[in-house]
């Protein structure tokens, strides 16, 4: 009897192949990416609660870190708050998994 193959001539078998399941939600970067992640969605809020940021002016990850603030479920006066360097800067970047 032979192991399970990618196909058998009837299609790939059961448990021939890794399933990674997919989890919806924003991907939490590492390393230099963090700290990029980081500055864009302190430029996302400062956008969100100070001072509108031209589409030409956003920096690349401005859309993922939108999706992250989303998910944080933080409110504008919570969000004005992180708009300053300080505790709740902080605590806003521990609830999105991206502490330093």
């Amino acid at each position: 009897m032979t192991g399970p193959g990618p196909d058998n001539g009837n299609g790939l078998e059961p448990g021939s192949r890794t399933i990674i399941p997919l989890m919806a939600g924003v991907a939490r970067p590492r390393g230099e990416r963090r700290a990029l992640m980081r500055e864009a969605v302190v430029e996302v809020i400062g956008h969100l609660v100070l001072k509108t940021v031209p589409p030409g002016e956003r920096s690349p990850l401005f859309d993922q870190a939108q999706d992250l603030l989303t998910e944080a479920g933080w409110g504008l006066d919570e969000l004005f708050e992180a708009a300053h360097d300080g505790p709740a800067r902080r605590d806003l970047f521990r609830v999105l998994g991206l502490e330093e």
